[in-house]
């Protein structure tokens, strides 16, 4: 049987001291043992003096992070007393002054652009810029007396102010919201009409409703639920005689508030739409159209253009018709042509946007279209759009298109949404469907300031609105610049791109039109080289290039922006 020894020698117990050889006697160590014993008394000191030295330090620690707390506490309070006493050391009529400063300020700083800083001479240019927009109110008392009222914008010539002649010749960056037979000026497609073998297709009532250059009597169907007999335009000519002028020209333009209802304006804008695409894609003319169009852009000093394009069928006199990826290919050769002699025209990207239509068979059409010209054209027709010509009302919710849904991660959306003035929900879950449909940008919104949830969301998520003025006016969906939905958004800072939508139906330039009433009617006193600066930058940040031409183009823009400055401030 084991001695006590032995079991203790041999036992699995942890002992926190060494074992005492007791074969030499209860008092007695060993000296291997005694060297042990030695050891962990020095390493048990060691642990007191680490654990002693810890809570010093943390104690001291702890005293400073005290001190701190207290001198934080005794700051605020002191500033506090400073600000009480500042408070109550003035008078009513003061103390009412600075709290009112102090919300202009805080406002100021809010609005867009309000927080971009300008350099010296930008700030000269701003100075000089507000005080060319005082005398021309004075002068020309466009703005101090305004009163909504039909046709006011041709009461006025705001063209031959000295702000919109420094608005013109400003580089304004990008277009972002534009339709490409809304681009051809009126004159230009009049003087078109006088070419041999044009016809023409003639309603019962008189009305014009479709072009088409041909040999002989065009054989095509009209293109919608109309009725119309095909003659020569020539012969009409010469049977209406003067009138015939005065008609066509009607037919090409949009006047404001001229118009029963939103379905009546919306025939008519289909019916100007048609006449258009018949004379500007007749093969031989359209690459003639195309580099007008980009020269018109470029004299108003835009260098950038998202075109939205329904991508009109070109076709020759023998009635033969091409395809679309023709269509797409000739915006394409015509504008490298273009850059080549425009070197600092940064270019042209298209966005695919034919009729909206609730004919579900129409729909997938467009869809195997928008993928078949992705696939063609990958970095230049860069998004898929649906048109309805202010007719929202008459049109079901984006969402109820499955279709769109199951294409969003292949299509970047750039959706109208919001445009109408019409009863019910209908047209406001638009805004909705699109923001959850991944929409890049939302097409005229003015009913976006009536969805709170929604303008939180685009603003986090960088969704810009694409305002155009002009186009919201002759449309009829506001009446009072100072009014507009965009005035909102411009004081709370919400993203904003400024755009023309169909500029020349109403005898406007590409951009500048649009920034000045923006500018001057929708921003007024909001409005200063901060606001058009923004504007422009807005243009490149929210456009459908990717970063690294969005990084390239800005940095183009702002050697222009820099000359123009420079010769702005030059002028006498």
């Amino acid at each position: 049987m084991a001695t006590r020894s032995e079991q203790l020698q041999n036992s699995k117990d942890v002992f926190k001291y060494p074992l005492r050889d007791m074969s030499q006697g209860a008092g007695n160590l060993s000296p291997r043992n005694a060297n042990n014993e030695e050891e962990d008394r020095d390493r048990e000191r060691e642990r007191y003096r680490d654990r002693d030295r810890a809570s010093k330090y943390s104690t001291v620690c702890w005293h400073l992070s005290l001190v701190m707390l207290v001198t934080t506490i005794v700051i605020a309070l002191m500033w506090t007393v400073y600000l009480s006493f500042d408070y109550y050391n003035c008078t009513p009529e003061q103390r009412f002054a600075n709290m009112r400063k102090d919300f202009q300020v805080k406002e100021r700083r809010r609005r867009l652009g309000g927080k971009l800083k300008l350099s010296p001479l930008e700030e000269l240019a701003n100075d000089r810029l507000l005080a060319i927009q005082k005398i021309d109110e004075d002068m020309h008392h466009i703005w101090d007396e305004y009163q909504p009222r039909p046709h006011y914008l041709t009461n006025y010539n705001i063209n031959e102010t000295d702000l919109y002649s420094v608005l013109r010749n400003m580089p304004k960056g990008g277009l972002l919201h534009v339709h490409d037979l809304g681009m051809y000026r009126t004159d230009l497609l009049i003087n078109h009409t006088y070419q041999p073998d044009l016809w023409t297709c003639v309603a019962v009532n008189g009305v014009l409703e479709d072009f088409r250059f041909s040999r002989s009597r065009p054989t095509v169907e009209p293109k919608g639920d109309y009725k119309c007999q095909w003659v020569l335009l020539n012969e009409l000519r010469t049977l209406e005689k003067s009138a015939f002028e005065h008609k066509l020209r009607k037919s090409l333009t949009v006047d404001a508030h001229s118009f029963k209802n939103s379905t009546h304006l919306a025939n008519h804008l289909k019916r100007a739409n048609r006449l258009i695409e018949g004379l500007v894609s007749y093969r031989p003319f359209f690459p003639s159209f195309l580099m007008t169009m980009l020269e018109d852009f470029y004299t108003d000093g835009v260098n950038y253009v998202e075109l939205r394009s329904s991508l009109p069928i070109l076709y020759d006199l023998d009635d033969s018709n091409y395809t679309i990826w023709d269509t797409a290919y000739a915006f394409l050769v015509t504008t490298d042509m273009f850059r080549t002699s425009h070197e600092d025209f940064i270019g042209l990207k298209l966005i695919y946007a034919p009729e909206h239509d609730n004919n579900d068979s129409k729909l997938r059409s467009y869809i195997s279209n928008a993928r078949f010209l992705k696939s063609q054209f990958p970095n230049f027709v860069v998004g898929f759009d649906l048109v309805n010509f202010g007719d929202e009302c008459q049109q079901l919710p984006l969402g109820t298109a499955v279709h769109l849904l199951h294409v969003s991660k292949e299509l970047d959306f750039y959706f109208h949404a919001g445009e109408s003035r019409c009863r019910g929900n209908t047209p406001h879950a638009n805004l909705i469907d699109a923001l959850l449909l991944g929409s890049k940008r939302i097409g005229n919104p003015i009913n976006l300031p009536q969805h709170p949830e929604v303008i939180r969301a685009t603003k986090i998520l960088k969704i810009a609105a694409e305002v155009c003025p002009l186009s919201n006016y002759y449309l009829q969906s506001v009446n009072d610049f100072g009014q507009h939905p965009a005035a909102s958004l411009i004081a709370a800072g919400h993203p904003i791109v400024v755009g023309s939508d169909y500029p020349s139906f109403w005898n406007a330039a590409p951009l500048t039109d649009d920034f000045y009433i923006t500018f001057v009617g929708i921003a007024n006193g909001q409005a200063n080289l901060r606001l058009l600066k923004q504007l422009a930058m807005n243009s490149f940040q929210f456009s459908a290039m990717n970063e690294d031409e969005k990084q390239k183009a800005l940095h183009q823009w702002q050697c222009s922006w820099n000359h123009w400055v420079e010769t702005f401030m030059g002028q006498s």
